[in-house]
């Protein structure tokens, strides 16, 4: 073989191979453009996406239910209660109240016995007792101990412009109050101070007729009782 035509052999064989060489990337660069081609995997990203937080779905608390308002209700208490009788009567379909002017809380268990005997001492139960004198917590106890657990007791504490043993009564019932789940303090002593033309200026401390109204309907709040007094 000539020397011309061997060069020209090797060129047409590098051309050759060229040739053979784009066929084939032509052809793996169709088969990966097919759809059903396969595609590389994808990297997820090193920084993770934020995404938004929920806000907190707010907690609703019911509110407590109040107590329905009684239909028998016993009053015991002093002269205080004496005063308001009329007014109390009017504040439930049966009501007892047995009230005395000088009353002290040392006869409330004789008073509770005997009403008990009767079959007036009702589930609710209202005291009004220490304006007259100081008790002590094991007495207060013993009336409540009475009465029992099932039956509703509101305690009314005193009050007085001139009464020197006011704080001690009030400091008594409360404790009361901290003992038994049952009972209920209803604070006059926060109120009347309010409406001084409720309370007498001779003795501070006795109901004028207006009083004897502002004291029922303050009772009755207390009981979730709707009360209407009478127009004049």
């Amino acid at each position: 073989m000539k020397k011309s035509d061997w060069k020209i052999a090797v060129a047409v064989g590098l051309a050759a191979l060229a040739l053979a060489a784009a066929a084939v990337a032509l052809i793996v660069a169709d088969r990966d453009s097919e759809p059903g081609g396969r595609l590389p995997d994808a990297v997820a990203p090193s920084v993770p996406v934020p995404t938004a937080t929920p806000a907190p779905t707010p907690v609703v608390t019911p509110s407590p239910t109040p107590e329905p308002a009684p239909e028998r209700i016993t009053f015991v208490g002093d002269s205080i209660m004496v005063a308001a009788e009329p007014e109390l009567m009017k504040l439930a379909p049966e009501v007892v109240v047995d009230a005395q002017i000088g009353r002290q809380l040392v006869e409330a268990m004789g008073i509770l016995r005997r009403l008990e005997s009767e079959g007036r001492l009702y589930e609710t139960v209202v005291i009004g007792l220490g304006s007259n004198l100081p008790f002590t917590v094991e007495e207060g106890a013993e009336v409540l101990d009475f009465l029992g657990g099932e039956r509703r007791v509101y305690w009314v504490n005193t009050f007085g412009r001139y009464l020197e043993w006011q704080d001690d009564v009030n400091e008594t019932i409360a404790e009361l109050d901290a003992l038994y789940d049952n009972m209920t303090v209803l604070d006059w002593s926060a109120v009347a101070p309010e409406h001084p033309g409720w309370i007498r200026t001779d003795d501070g401390i006795h109901l004028t007729p207006d009083g004897t109204v502002g004291y029922a309907s303050f009772v009755a709040e207390n009981l979730n009782i709707v009360y209407v007094p009478d127009e004049d």
